[in-house]
């Protein structure tokens, strides 16, 4: 597999997403604008883009890892949700609509889409660095 050329900055891209997700699932919900969509699917879409923005980073054997490190992070935030007392509450179908959302992510990557970032850098004209 060809290796990325801004490795470090796509993977800077991705913890600033996740940092965005835990910021805005950890603030009161008083505080958030109203997007007007279903509250599972909003969870659903934004771990799906979470997979799929790693699944582009790593390779495939590390999917598995990804999967269960992103489940995680859902679960720690429900946590942190029911614990802060800020009217925020833990909901385990959250959780699963984050596990919903994963699967889909991961499944796309799977499926090829995966090499995304690797197309982009070749688009913008940047050759993959060469291993030593």
């Amino acid at each position: 597999m060809q290796a990325l050329h801004f490795r470090s900055w796509w993977i800077a891209g991705g913890i600033a997403m996740a940092l965005a997700i835990v910021v805005t699932s950890l603030l009161p919900a008083a505080d958030l604008p109203r997007v007007q969509l279903w509250d599972k699917f909003e969870h659903a879409f934004a771990y799906c883009a979470l997979a799929a923005w790693f699944g582009g980073v790593l390779r495939p054997d590390r999917y598995l890892r990804l999967a269960l490190a992103l489940l995680a992070l859902g679960i720690a935030v429900e946590i942190a949700q029911g614990a802060m007392g800020v009217g925020r509450t833990a909901d385990m179908r959250d959780v699963l609509a984050n596990a919903v959302g994963i699967a889909i992510g991961i499944a796309v990557a799977h499926l090829g889409v995966g090499g995304w970032m690797r197309a982009v850098e070749r688009l913008l004209g940047f050759a993959a660095p060469t291993a030593d």
